[in-house]
């Protein structure tokens, strides 16, 4: 026997169309997004999820939502699994925040970690803190499937820290993808099942 956790990347927003830093920032889906987390749903019912966990900003929540109407779970909310906080870059591009951090580009590209603005996370707290919960989660329902609706950092950071890889090595993880679902297993040990998993756009 095994357990799983499906992780689940919200829907696309509109600061995730404008290419902004959102963080803490509480911005809801928008249609295209509606219409990724409506697809995703109809596959991940597919993996029998026993239950939901979400964040509890609302892009998560309204993705969430789309997975309980097709499951008829409950959605559990739990403000742990929030994104990466990227404190006073919230709402603004990558090029605003790097004429407040000239190196960003750099950090970015090398694979450094570094606090999202002076009053923001790095990557590895946020994963940290995330992971954490995902190991609850695990610890509350062996043997089962849970699907957890969060954020693209910081679900992919946790990634990273359940499977023990360090943040190097996880560069050949691409970021997560708007409506993107990935499955870990734990046996002995954890493992990527599958990653980035999108469902397709009608034609």
């Amino acid at each position: 026997m095994s357990t799983r956790l499906v992780l689940i990347r919200h829907g696309r927003t509109a600061w995730n169309h404008e290419g902004r830093f959102q963080g803490r920032a509480d911005i809801p889906l928008d249609e295209h997004g509606r219409a990724q987390a409506g697809r995703m749903a109809v596959h991940v019912s597919n993996l029998m999820p026993a239950a939901i966990v979400s964040s509890d900003l609302l892009r998560a929540r309204q993705t969430a939502d789309a997975l309980a109407s097709v499951t008829g779970l409950p959605v559990r909310l739990d403000a742990r699994l929030q994104e990466i906080d990227v404190g006073s870059w919230s709402g603004r591009t990558i090029e605003d925040a790097a004429a407040e951090m000239p190196d960003l580009h750099d950090a970015l590209r090398e694979g450094r970690d570094f606090r999202r603005s002076p009053s923001g996370e790095t990557a590895v707290e946020a994963g940290t803190r995330v992971a954490e919960v995902l190991l609850e989660l695990a610890a509350e329902s062996p043997d089962r499937t849970v699907a957890v609706v969060g954020h693209g950092l910081a679900l992919r950071m946790a990634v990273l820290r359940l499977v023990g890889w360090d943040l190097p090595t996880g560069l050949g993880l691409s970021g997560l993808w708007n409506g993107s679902w990935t499955v870990l297993e734990r046996r002995e040990r954890w493992r990527i099942l599958s990653y980035n998993n999108v469902a397709p756009e009608p034609a």
